[in-house]
This record gives structure tokens, C-alpha cells and sequence, in this order.
């Protein structure tokens, strides 16, 4: 009554458990599929704050800086901390850059200007101009031209023609007077003065007529010549034109060639000028220049100073009080004086780019104002370096680090991206969406288009944000991020969803196609006669091989090449055909024999197969059917036999329950007469019997029948073993059997049905208690076995009482017992029942005779998820 009790108990809390468990699988279900939405957003806000914070590393530590002439870029983490601006490299590479673009200035306002004005009017030795980095000789051919003209020329084009000259002609065309400027190298004038400027001082140079140096003997006699001429769009300072300063073609393409040469460099420099006007004469600047240079007797200024003072000493001490930092030099006295990092030598060697344009005796005088009053790059830089962020490298860490678990979270949501469940199987079950029924290649398509217009839409909206501020270009970074996310999220899961559902091919349109035309061609195969099926093909492949042979005969050596890879074409898709039609006999062949051995349930595949192949190919698989049509209604028979057993069993059930109780009822009287109570005793024990052979029955045939239900679980098996040993103590120390348990300390767990694995444990040792011999040991052993997969080993031994004289297979039949006598109370299904629940639970079931010895083994996955 007790064993009773106990395995009562265990079905309710086993059904009870069950309850529990599937409404813990449902709120798993539930959880997993808000804890995958909650991937997926940390996901997209891993990438946007990556960027977002790669955003402001780049912006937070390079800064933009536009200068007169483009944007430069300056990187501010490499700049010390806890300095002035003014001592910065950022501040002193703007400043050099500046000073630079100064000294370029002021050698084009020398010339474009006089009196520190504009003068369109100004003369120009185009000569002199053109040679101006070299240096001309003493005596030089050239012609003044006023600048405006020269500007103009450069704006509308310098044409040329070819004209056919005679030696007349050609006398005529050039002059017989040449003008020779001469400069005077002599020590009139100090302070270095050089030859382009010299060509400015009209005390030094002269005009000199050659005619009576070279035409003394007469005539020139010129040769009938093709020449190149110049248009003369404009004239020199006296109205002539080139022709009428030279002597000869040589003369004469020279000095076309410096007249281009100056008005082209004339022209860019006069751009140069205006905008350099603009921006540092016009208040966009915090610069302040003084530049001074002697040519002969007259001083030239060029300054953006309000300032009417000439004294270098005085304007270097205003100077110095309206700016922070400024670079004084006056090489002629070999004196430098700066408060920056610029060095001597750099501004000598931007000096020396000009050099045409600086005469030693030239002083220059730069500086920047304290205020930074205007906007310009010094505020730009001076803001951006006050709020420089300190924490580059923090920024960069945690971008990457964002980045790294962006791509983490791409490889875990591609592994349970559609999972929904896993079946009993083990197969994986994965729910696709709607859109993932979208044909393959259209949704390729649609990916391509989307990402396409996303980066069309960032290009066209970064050409008007890349100006903006730091926030705005932070904001803009992150939306696209996002923006991005979404777009390659949606495209990347759904081809996920495809691949692992095994529809990315299913749902393309090329298979799809190809399906449409082998189809039409079975069909058209498989309803023709047999005439169409065999002639009809040979006529085509013969056909096909002597017109691929013509062409190649007919043609050249390509065409001959072409017809021989038709045929070979031909001939292997012949052959593939052939190939595949014995294949698919011989398939047909093997499943006969298959079948023929007894595998009733073995079927040949039809796929692929057409026409009489498919025809062959079913009846074969019918013949299957019938056979296995044949061993289900021998097995039906089988168990209609177990559910008559199991019926006669549940109305045996009934009466018995009452005489159990009667008998109960009669052993509570007080009956004195020995004979009634020995009466008693026996129907007690005979009931009891009876009762336990119709349950073993039952359960026998439930088995049998698999009209069973098993709730699995997790099960500690030391600590079951345990309580089955306590559970039968009285029954082994009743004949005096010593239990010997050999297992492993902590838990060892496997996946069972709690009261079926507890009713083969009981089998056993009720076994035990009936056939082994008393006063012997029993020996229980709890093993973990290691391989590819772990194994937990269960084995019972003990000493038969009586020798067992049957065999290993046939104990665990039904009705066979290892007592031939059959004086014991067993029913002979202890055995057959707990090999039957064993295998039912995933476990096996073995059964070792040694002579008197019997051991039983169990062995079951082990169970290891925690």
C-alpha cells in the first residue's frame, strides 16, 4: 500500500509538473521573442552611437579651419594641454600660412599698384616681367604695355595667323629700328635693388636705335618666309606694335612670347589680388601687415594698418601694442624679432620664392590682433581649440567597442533569426514573414535600390550640413546611421530567414523559369508514344551532330572550332540523359531488393524520375504498401489481443477490489476460530497477488500497445536509488541481503518519466527480493561514461537462488520466469515490463548471466543542460 502511495504521488506531481512546464515553454516563447527585439534595438543603437561617437572624435579633435585660398584641417590631439593658443602649432601653422599669403601680396600689389591704389595705367616691361624669377641681361629686347591692356589681351585670347611673306614683304613687316632698354648695374642706388624692378626707375634705362649698328652695308635681304602672326590686339604705352620693336623673326616670336607670358601671370595674379584686397585689406582679417621696399629713391608701403606713421622704430612699438604675436625682419640690418614659433629661416625662404619682388633693403612687419575682431581662421581656431575635447582617446575606445558589439550582435541574431522552436527531433522550426515571400530576385533588387537612394540622399545631404556645426553634423551622422540600420536589417534578416527556411532558392524567379520549361517538357515527354520517345530523340541527336559537323567543315579554323564544341555540347547532354536513366534503374533495382529482404518501409524515390521509370518506379513502392498493409493488420491483430487482455483485466479489476476489501473487512472482526483466520491470511495474500498480476498486465499491454504518455523530466538518478533503497530495506533485510551502492557523489541527471522510471527500478528490485539468495550481497553501481556523447550506466548484480537454466532473451519475454517451478509469487513480467519502459525512455536494457550471477544494465543519456 505504500509503494501504492508513493507512485500516486508521483503522477500528480508529475501532471502537475507538466502544467508547469509547458506554461514555462510558453513564457520562454514569449521571452525569447522580446529579448530578440531587444537585440535588434541594441543593435541599431550600437552602430548609431559608433558613429555618432566616431562623429565627435573627428570633429572633437580635427577641426576645419578655412583659410583665404581652401579648408584645412588641423588635428588638435596632438596639441599639448594647458597652453595659450597663441602658443599652439595650430595657431603658429595659420599664422605661417598667413605670412605667407602676405608676402605674396604685397610682391603683387608692386605690381598692380602705385601710391598703394589700384593703377590700370601702370607701365609694364613685359620682358622684364616675364624673366622676372631669372633675371634679364643687360641689354634686352622689349615693349611697355599699360596693365589694363595686358589684362584685357589675357581675358579675350591671344590669336595668331599664318601669313605667306616675300623677302619685301617680310623687310617691311619688321622695323629697322629695334628699342634696347639698358639698365645700369652701377652703384647709384643702394639696397639691391634687382632687374625687374630696376625696370621700373626711368633715370637707368634708354632706348637705343641699332640701325646704325647693324645696317650699316645697306639693305637687309630677307628670304620668302611662311610666318605665325600675332594679332595685335593692343598696343604699347606708345601705339606700336610688336613687330615695330624688333629686327628680326627671332627677335620678334621672343617678344610675342613674353608679351603672352606677362599678361597671362598678370591675369592670375590680378585674381589673386582682388580677393587677397578683399580679405585682408577689407576687415575680414585679424592680420596686420606692414611691408616696406626702396626702388631707386622712392619708398613703397603696403599695409592694411590705419596708420600714417613711416618710422620703422615707432610703427614696430604700435605694432607690438595692437597685436598679441607679431614677426618683425629687416634683412638689410640682419634684424629679427618674433614672439612665435616662426623661425627666421622659414620666413627667408618664403622671401626667397619672391625674391624678384623684395630688395634687401625691404622690412616686413606682420602681426595678428589681440580682439580677433573679425572672423576669419584665427576665431575659428582660437574657438575650436578652447573646446577641444580632451577625451579622444575614451571616444575612439567606446566607438570601437560599439562596433565590435554591433558585429557580435550580427552574428548572434544570424543564428536565431525565424528560430521559433525545436521539435523532438531536433529539427529547428523557422517562421518566415510575409515579405519573405517576395521573390528572391526582386528582393535583391529592392536592396540595391534602397541602399542606392540611401547614398544618394547622404551625398546630396552632406553637400549641405559638411558646413555646419559640430551638433548638427553629429545629429545628421546618427539619423543616416540609423537610417542605414533599418535598411540593411530588414534585407540582411529577411535573406537569413530564406536561407535557413531553404526558400532563397524556392522563391526565385530563375527557378521558377526553369521549373516552367522542365515541366512543359515532361509533360510533353511523358504523353507522347513510344515512337516520339525513342526516334524523335535520335533523329534530333544525330541531327544535331552532323549539323555542328557542317558548320565546322564550312567554316575556317574558328568556324571548324565552334562546330566541334556544338557537338561535344550535345554529346555530353546525351550522355548526362543516359547516365540518369540507368541511374534511375538502377534505384528502381535496389529498392526491389530491399523490399525483397524485408525492408517493407523502404521507398524508391521518384523524384526526377519520368515516363516509364515513374510508372515502374510506383508500382514498386505499391508492392511496398501492400506488404506493409499486411504486417499493420497482423500488428492490429497484436493489439486488439492486448486491449482484450487489458479489458479483461479492468473487469477482473472491479470484483477484486472487493474481495480485497471484504477481506480487509473480515481480518478487522475479531475471529477466534484458527482455521477462519489461516483461511483469511491465504485469501489476503492470493488477492494481493492477484491485484499485482492485473496490474502488471495492464501496464504489459499499454506498452504493447503504445497507448502510453510519458512526461519527461529531469531526474536525479543517485538520489532516486536512494530513496528505492530505502523504500525496499525491510523486504532485504527480511532475507538478509546486504545492499553494496557504488556511485558517484553530487547528482547524476537524466531525462525520464519520474513514475516510469521509478516502476523499473521497483521491477528490479522485487526481482531481486524474489530470486536471489539469501545472506548474499547486491551490488549496485552508478557509472558516467565519456564519448561522443555521455552516457550514465546503471547496473544491478546479485546471487540467483536458483540455477537459470533459460535464456538471456527469453527472461525478458512475458510469462517467463527464471523459476521453472514457479513456486515463487512472480508473474514473469517484471522483467519484460522494465526492458520495455526503459527503451521507451531512450535508455537500454541488457540482461549478463555468469552461472549463478545476474546482472542487469541500464543505460541512459546523460542529461547535462543545468
Amino acid at each position: 500500500m505504500d509503494n501504492e502511495r508513493v507512485k500516486e504521488s508521483v503522477s500528480v506531481g508529475n501532471e502537475a509538473m507538466t502544467t508547469r512546464q509547458d506554461k514555462k515553454k510558453q513564457g520562454r516563447g514569449k521571452t525569447a521573442a522580446g529579448g530578440r527585439i531587444l537585440l535588434h534595438i541594441l543593435q541599431h543603437i550600437s552602430l548609431v552611437m559608433a558613429v555618432v561617437l566616431a562623429v565627435s572624435v573627428i570633429y572633437g579633435s580635427y577641426i576645419r579651419v578655412s583659410t583665404r585660398k581652401d579648408l584645412q584641417y588641423y588635428n588638435l590631439h596632438e596639441e599639448q594641454s594647458g597652453i595659450d593658443f597663441e602658443q599652439s602649432h595650430l595657431f603658429n601653422d595659420i599664422l605661417g600660412k598667413s605670412i605667407t599669403d602676405v608676402i605674396c601680396y604685397g610682391a603683387i600689389r608692386g605690381q598692380m599698384e602705385s601710391d598703394g591704389k589700384y593703377n590700370g595705367k601702370k607701365e609694364v616691361d613685359v620682358t622684364a616681367f616675364a624673366n622676372r624669377y631669372e633675371g634679364t641681361a643687360s641689354e634686352y629686347i622689349t615693349a611697355n604695355y599699360y596693365l589694363e591692356d595686358l589684362l584685357k589681351w589675357a581675358k579675350n585670347g591671344f590669336e595668331y595667323k599664318d601669313v605667306f611673306m616675300t623677302g619685301k614683304e617680310a623687310d617691311q613687316f619688321l622695323s629697322r629700328m629695334n628699342t634696347v632698354t639698358t639698365v645700369n648695374y652701377g652703384d647709384e642706388y643702394s639696397g639691391g635693388t634687382i632687374s625687374f624692378l630696376n625696370s621700373d626707375l626711368e633715370s637707368i634705362t634708354k632706348v637705343v636705335d641699332v640701325s646704325g649698328n647693324l645696317l650699316d652695308s645697306g639693305e637687309i635681304e630677307r628670304e620668302d618666309i611662311l610666318a605665325t602672326v600675332l594679332n595685335n590686339r593692343y598696343h604699347t604705352i606708345d601705339g606700336k606694335n610688336i613687330e615695330d620693336h624688333v629686327a628680326s623673326w627671332d627677335e620678334y616670336y621672343a617678344l610675342c612670347s613674353n608679351v603672352r607670358k606677362a599678361a597671362e601671370d598678370l591675369n592670375i595674379n590680378y585674381e589673386e589680388y582682388l580677393e587677397c584686397r578683399e580679405y585682408y585689406d577689407g576687415g575680414n582679417s585679424n592680420l596686420v601687415y606692414f611691408i616696406r621696399r626702396t626702388i631707386g629713391k622712392e619708398v613703397q608701403i603696403f599695409t592694411n594698418m590705419d596708420t600714417k606713421v613711416s618710422d620703422v622704430k615707432t610703427l614696430k612699438k604700435e605694432l607690438t601694442e595692437l597685436c598679441n604675436s607679431y614677426v618683425y625682419y629687416d634683412p638689410l640690418t640682419m634684424e629679427y624679432d618674433t614672439n612665435t614659433l616662426i623661425e627666421e629661416e622659414t620666413l627667408r625662404y618664403v622671401l626667397n620664392g619672391y625674391e624678384y619682388a623684395y630688395p634687401e633693403d625691404t622690412q616686413i612687419m606682420i602681426g595678428v590682433r589681440e580682439a580677433y575682431i573679425a572672423d576669419d581662421a584665427f576665431s575659428a581656431a582660437e574657438d575650436s581649440f578652447i573646446n577641444y575635447i580632451p577625451n579622444f582617446g575614451q571616444n575612439l575606445g567606446a566607438a570601437i567597442v560599439c562596433t565590435l558589439l554591433y558585429m557580435i550582435l550580427l552574428v548572434v541574431l544570424t543564428v536565431l533569426e525565424g528560430r521559433v522552436c525545436r521539435k523532438e527531433s531536433g529539427e529547428i522550426v523557422i517562421r518566415l514573414r510575409q515579405d519573405d515571400h517576395f521573390p528572391t530576385e526582386l528582393m535583391a533588387a529592392a536592396a540595391v535600390v534602397s541602399i542606392g537612394a540611401w547614398a544618394m540622399i547622404l551625398r546630396f545631404l552632406w553637400d549641405k550640413v559638411e558646413q555646419a556645426d559640430h551638433t548638427t553634423i553629429t545629429v545628421f551622422a546618427g539619423t543616416m546611421a540609423l537610417a542605414f540600420s533599418l535598411l540593411f536589417s530588414f534585407f540582411y534578416y529577411s535573406f537569413v530567414r530564406r536561407w535557413k527556411a531553404g526558400t532563397l532558392w524556392k522563391d526565385s524567379l530563375i527557378r521558377k523559369g526553369i521549373v516552367g520549361i522542365k515541366k512543359t517538357a515532361i509533360y510533353a515527354f511523358d504523353h507522347s508514344s513510344l515512337l516520339i520517345k525513342v526516334l524523335l530523340p535520335f533523329v534530333l541527336f544525330v541531327g544535331m551532330n552532323i549539323g555542328g559537323l557542317i558548320i565546322g567543315l564550312m567554316g575556317d579554323e574558328k568556324g571548324l572550332a565552334a562546330g566541334l564544341i556544338i557537338v561535344l555540347i550535345i554529346d555530353v547532354l546525351v550522355g548526362i540523359y543516359l547516365y540518369r536513366s540507368a541511374q534511375a534503374r538502377q534505384n528502381i533495382l535496389e529498392g526491389i531488393k530491399k523490399i525483397q529482404t524485408g525492408d517493407i518501409e523502404y521507398k524508391v524515390d521518384e523524384t526526377g524520375l519520368h515516363g516509364d521509370e515513374l510508372v515502374l518506379a510506383k508500382a514498386v513502392n505499391s508492392i511496398g504498401d501492400s506488404v506493409k498493409e499486411a504486417v499493420e493488420t497482423s500488428m492490429k491483430d497484436e493489439r486488439l489481443k492486448a486491449d482484450l487482455i487489458t479489458n479483461v483485466s479492468h473487469d477482473i479489476k472491479t470484483p477484486l477490489t472487493s474481495i480485497i476489501n471484504y477481506v480487509d473487512l473480515l481480518k478487522r472482526q475479531n475471529i477466534e476460530n484458527p482455521k477462519a483466520k489461516e483461511y483469511i491470511t491465504v485469501l489476503d495474500a492470493k488477492s494481493q497477488r492477484l491485484k499485482q498480476l492485473t496490474d502488471d498486465l495492464v501496464e504489459a499491454s499499454k506498452i504493447s500497445s503504445g497507448n502510453i504518455v510519458l512526461h519527461w523530466e529531469k531526474i536525479n538518478l543517485v538520489e532516486l536509488l536512494n530513496q528505492s533503497i530505502g523504500e525496499f530495506s525491510e523486504k532485504f533485510e527480511e532475507k538478509a541481503l546486504n545492499i553494496v551502492m557504488d556511485a558517484p557523489k553530487g547528482t547524476v541527471y537524466i531525462e525520464a518519466d519520474s513514475r516510469r522510471i521509478w516502476r523499473v527500478i521497483e521491477n528490479l528490485f522485487n526481482n531481486i527480493y524474489k530470486y536471489a539468495l539469501p545472506g548474499t550481497r547486491v551490488y549496485i553501481e552508478l557509472l558516467v561514461k565519456d564519448g561522443e556523447e555521455k552516457q550514465v550506466e546503471l547496473s544491478v548484480k546479485n546471487i540467483s537462488a536458483q540455477p537459470l537454466k533459460v535464456n538471456v532473451e527469453e527472461l525478458t519475454e512475458r510469462f517467463i520466469r527464471g523459476d521453472e517451478s514457479r513456486t515463487t509469487e512472480g508473474s514473469g513480467l517484471g522483467l519484460s515490463i522494465a526492458k520495455n519502459l526503459t527503451e521507451i525512455q531512450k535508455g537500454k536494457f541488457e540482461i549478463v548471466m555468469d552461472g549463478d550471477l545476474f546482472k542487469v544494465i541500464l543505460t541512459f543519456p546523460l542529461f547535462e543542460k543545468q
